[in-house]
């Protein structure tokens, strides 16, 4: 059996770390040899993650400001660098799910869903960046979500978000190419307070009791995957990679090739649409321009 990858002498933050996925994506970086910025507005909570690491001989410290504003970003940033003496990740796990059907969806839950689980990770990432890059080393892992990549009705803010981060990491790992930047996703399902709260979730879910599927959905099988993306030796970036039950896979976008014709009509679309549909061998982009280059080949020669 190969050595467990290490992450000595690394410093990460994690946000939304004081419980659920993040404070366990915090304890197994810690146990892996990375000091650990625990971001969480609930300040007690984060105390406690902190406490344990501490107390299991690892390396960690609080920082209680809100991801949803430049300035608290700054100051998570700001922190891990003072006091843990660097930085080399950061995870965006903060996140904030409510849940209602559109027509009920009130704006300030709108407001606040995408402030925390979208516009967080912007202000954060940001303020790492120039760090990050000045010294020629990064990897930032966005906390993405399958609820956002493909839907779950009554979370049209969480769904956005999360579909949001899809684009923002995209971006970013090109953006990272050229300064050593990997920026990568993750599409956790884990048995959560997060997860239980969902208006999907089965009766044994909302009331505690837990069932066979919660106990296999443990999030300690989650982590792994997080820490893996945040290495030195992850070759990958602009990717999004689900973690369940110990199962892990790659999500991606696919391009059918569909039909083209010079004289396009509205019954062209009806007549032809198994071929739209057909996600035999599709195409998988890396970059916008690649569709464009690829169509002009394809019909121009």
């Amino acid at each position: 059996m190969s050595t467990p990858p290490r992450f000595d002498g690394r410093v990460a933050i994690v946000t939304g770390a004081g419980s659920g996925i993040g404070a366990t994506h915090a304890r197994f970086l810690a146990r892996h040899g990375a000091a650990v910025l625990v971001n969480d507005v609930d300040e007690p909570a984060a105390n406690a993650v902190v406490e344990g690491i501490v107390s299991d001989r690892g390396r960690a410290a609080t920082c209680a400001a809100s991801v949803a504003t430049e300035d608290g970003a700054g100051e998570i940033v700001a922190t891990a660098i003072d006091r843990l003496g660097g930085l080399d990740i950061v995870i965006n796990n903060a996140g904030l799910l409510r849940s209602a059907p559109i027509a009920e969806f009130s704006t300030s839950d709108w407001n606040d869903i995408l402030a925390v689980s979208l516009t967080g990770p912007f202000f954060v990432t940001r303020a790492a960046w120039p760090h990050l890059a000045a010294q020629g080393y990064g990897r930032v892992l966005m906390t993405t979500s399958n609820s956002g990549l493909l839907g779950i009705p009554g979370s049209a803010a969480y769904a956005s978000a999360k579909a949001g981060l899809w684009g923002l990491l995209r971006v970013l790992a090109l953006e990272g190419e050229e300064v050593g930047i990997a920026v990568n996703g993750l599409a956790p399902m884990a048995y959560t307070a997060m997860s239980a709260r969902s208006k999907a979730a089965p009766k044994a879910w909302q009331d505690g009791t837990g069932d066979a599927w919660s106990r296999r959905l443990d999030v300690e099988l989650v982590s792994p995957v997080a820490a893996w993306l945040c290495h030195e030796s992850c070759p990958l970036s602009g990717e999004v990679l689900s973690a369940a039950g110990g199962r892990v896979a790659r999500y991606f976008m696919g391009l059918t090739h569909g039909f083209a014709s010079e004289t396009l009509t509205m019954e062209d679309i009806g007549d032809q649409l198994a071929l739209v549909l057909d996600t035999t061998d599709p195409e998988i982009l890396r970059r916008a321009f690649e569709e464009g280059r690829n169509l002009h080949r394809r019909l121009l020669g």
